[in-house]
């Protein structure tokens, strides 16, 4: 039984007749096959074809047709049914990605189908690979049927179909008796695509896809896989996101520095565990001394086909310490915990020292303020007898400086600390004043030195900063 061309596409012939210009291109005599050397998939979920097939759409479905998510997909995760209930009821789904061009550009062409329910009318009857086109006589649907193909239809097991190779094709307003030829020039059901082309020189698509027509009550039916030319289009929803997980880059050492071994990892996963692709997934170190690339403690990737995202290189900083990196994607969070740690100490003991200083920006003449010096070590080595200084101009004295040696309303504190061991730090408080008679910016220092064990680096042993008096 063939599938007759359903009526409701006729407003959608009328507007593509009128889009193609009168001349056609020449097509060329080519060898077609069923697949493509280099074919591209593109995931097509229900959202994308809720266009109806009145439309100039690029996709577009009319009748029963839902992409549907299933443990039964052969492809993906998830696959399209088409029903048809009713005698006279539809269903399809169309690509006009080669809409205009000869048919001799649909270099490829392909598709799978499940039969869930055999139809009443016809068991044998299953989706068919179906070009609409227009040429020299005018609109005809080329439809290419399983059941012409030579293969049996079978009921609860994926097909695979190959109507650029396999015979079966034939064409709607002239359906001559099997192995006769049509008005079109190539024989009714056993035909192949090449005897298709070859006939119909002078033809363009207007549009291709997988049609389920009149002639087919009470069948239902998956389909997949659909080829049209170097395009593969896999009906998949988008795999909502349940799950995050660290899968490499978590519990690691690296030296103050160095970069960690592997790159932060996770995978995203929805229900049945299926990957979710094309997600957005932010790594952002939140706790201690570490970065991506250029320095940013923030980066932002997205999920592979296998659900998998990479984070860049992390490279740890120069404070030894614990690490805490985030992996967010919406409301799911997976967390890195990593150690930065000091370089072991080789020859002559050493430490590190590294100070900054805090103050704020303004203060008012006569006013008071505090000034934090804080010292760290960052070297493998505790450091000892470390004297620390904080100089200020005239217009500034010192009112309070525990622990420190100052004299009184002078301009300079100094401390001499015992020891700060490795990757620890002291921080000492100075309360300072300002002159009533003074204005303006007012330059603050500290400095600090290890007297008793090497610092190679003395680059961070000194800051400077500014107070504005106003």
């Amino acid at each position: 039984m063939r599938h007759r061309p359903p009526t409701h596409r006729r407003r959608r012939r009328a507007a593509a007749l009128a889009g193609l210009t009168a001349t056609a291109v020449v097509a060329g005599l080519v060898a077609l096959t069923g697949t493509a050397s280099a074919a591209t998939t593109t995931r097509v979920s229900n959202d994308d074809i809720t266009a109806a097939c009145t439309t100039s759409a690029t996709l577009c479905h009319d009748g029963v047709a839902t992409v549907v998510d299933g443990a039964g997909a052969d492809l993906g995760s998830g696959f399209l049914r088409l029903s048809t209930p009713g005698a006279t009821d539809k269903a399809d789904v169309f690509s006009r990605a080669l809409y205009g061009k000869p048919l001799s550009a649909l270099t490829a062409l392909g598709y799978e189908t499940y039969i869930e329910t055999p139809g009443s009318g016809d068991p044998r009857q299953a989706p068919s690979y179906t070009i609409e086109a227009t040429g020299p006589q005018g609109f005809t649907s080329l439809v290419w049927e399983p059941v012409y193909s030579g293969t049996a239809v079978a009921v609860g097991t994926w097909q695979t179909w190959n109507p650029g190779a396999m015979p079966g094709w034939w064409a709607s307003r002239d359906v001559t008796a099997t192995g006769t030829p049509n008005r079109f020039g190539f024989a009714t059901y056993t035909a192949t695509f090449a005897d298709v082309v070859r006939a119909m020189t002078g033809y363009t698509i207007i549009d291709v896809g997988i049609s389920q027509g009149s002639g087919s009550p009470g069948l239902q039916a998956r389909a997949d896989g659909l080829t049209v030319g170097d395009t593969v289009y896999d009906f998949d929803n988008p795999v909502v996101p349940t799950r995050i997980t660290a899968t490499a880059g978590d519990r690691q050492t690296a030296l103050t520095g160095a970069a960690f071994p592997t790159p932060p990892t996770v995978k995203i996963t929805g229900a049945g565990g299926l990957a979710a692709a094309g997600r957005q997934v932010t790594f952002t170190v939140t706790k201690g001394a570490a970065s991506f690339p250029g320095g940013a403690t923030s980066a932002t990737v997205t999920t592979g086909d296998d659900g998998v995202a990479t984070a860049p290189t992390l490279t740890a900083g120069r404070d030894a310490g614990p690490v805490t990196v985030t992996a967010t994607t919406g409301p799911l969070t997976a967390t890195f915990t990593e150690t930065v740690a000091a370089p072991p100490g080789t020859g002559a003991k050493r430490a590190d020292l590294a100070v900054t200083l805090a103050v704020p920006a303004t203060v008012l003449p006569g006013g008071t303020f505090q000034a934090i010096v804080t010292v760290r070590n960052n070297g493998p080595y505790p450091a000892t007898n470390v004297a620390t200084a904080l100089t200020m101009p005239n217009g500034l004295v010192v009112v309070a400086a525990p622990g420190g040696i100052a004299p009184r309303n002078g301009h300079s504190v100094a401390w001499l600390t015992p020891q700060i061991g490795s990757s620890s730090q002291v921080a000492h408080t100075v309360t300072l004043a300002a002159d009533t008679k003074v204005r303006g910016p007012q330059q603050v220092r500290a400095a600090t030195l290890a007297t008793s064990v090497a610092d190679p680096d003395l680059l961070n042993n000194a800051a400077v900063t500014i107070v504005t008096v106003k």
